[in-house]
């Protein structure tokens, strides 16, 4: 018999057997028919996968084994893992399960259809940084606020034709053209160029 063979099926675990291993088995029984191993081996896997012959596993498992009680103890055993494989499956599902409900009841915030510099700042802070340590200073935080607060009203210092677009698809003509005309001041050789983007948001 081949020795690796006999090491996989003692070390199969008790939610792991299959019809296919009993089946291992009964031929294993047919080859050695007076060796208790086997004979025991086939009343706990048939007992396990709950097999339609698992009582006559069992008679045969009684009859060549030494040992009834062994065999008893070893049948009740296998049984107890099994459940507490079940139940630690069954634990994993429901954890899983619980990540899974959790993202998706995520909802975020209703932001408006043309959200202004401020609000966008505001729903940026509340989601990468939702706890402040505690022990930052009151004043230094006070400092923090005020300068991105101030951010939010102030003009764009650098500004680019990507922007305007931007705005222009929010459907804020206003500061697109605003853009543009920065556009035109900043960069005088496509001042015709913007010029025409401006009358174009004019025309619309």
């Amino acid at each position: 018999m081949d020795r690796a063979k006999l090491n996989d099926i003692l070390a199969t675990k008790e939610s792991m057997v299959t019809m296919q291993d009993l089946v291992m088995l009964g031929r294993l029984t047919m080859k050695y028919p007076y060796c208790s191993l086997f004979w025991v081996l086939g009343a706990k896997f048939a007992d396990l996968i709950d097999s339609f012959n698992k009582e006559e596993w069992l008679r045969k498992a009684a009859t060549y084994t030494s040992d009834r009680e062994y065999l008893k103890e070893h049948l009740a055993i296998a049984r107890e893992h099994l459940q507490r494989e079940k139940q630690q499956q069954m634990a994993k599902s429901e954890k899983s399960y619980d990540i899974i409900t959790e993202i998706d009841s995520y909802k975020e915030e209703n932001l408006s259809s043309n959200p202004t510099k401020e609000e966008l700042i505001n729903r940026f802070l509340k989601i990468e940084n939702p706890k402040i340590a505690k022990d930052e200073s009151s004043e230094e935080n006070e400092n923090i606020d005020k300068a991105i607060r101030k951010s939010a009203k102030d003009d764009f210092k650098v500004v680019t034709e990507t922007m305007a677009k931007i705005y222009l698809k929010q459907g804020n003509k206003e500061k697109a053209m605003q853009i543009y005309q920065q556009l035109m001041t900043s960069n005088p050789k496509k001042s015709i160029y913007f010029a025409n983007q401006i009358e174009k948001i004019k025309n619309s």
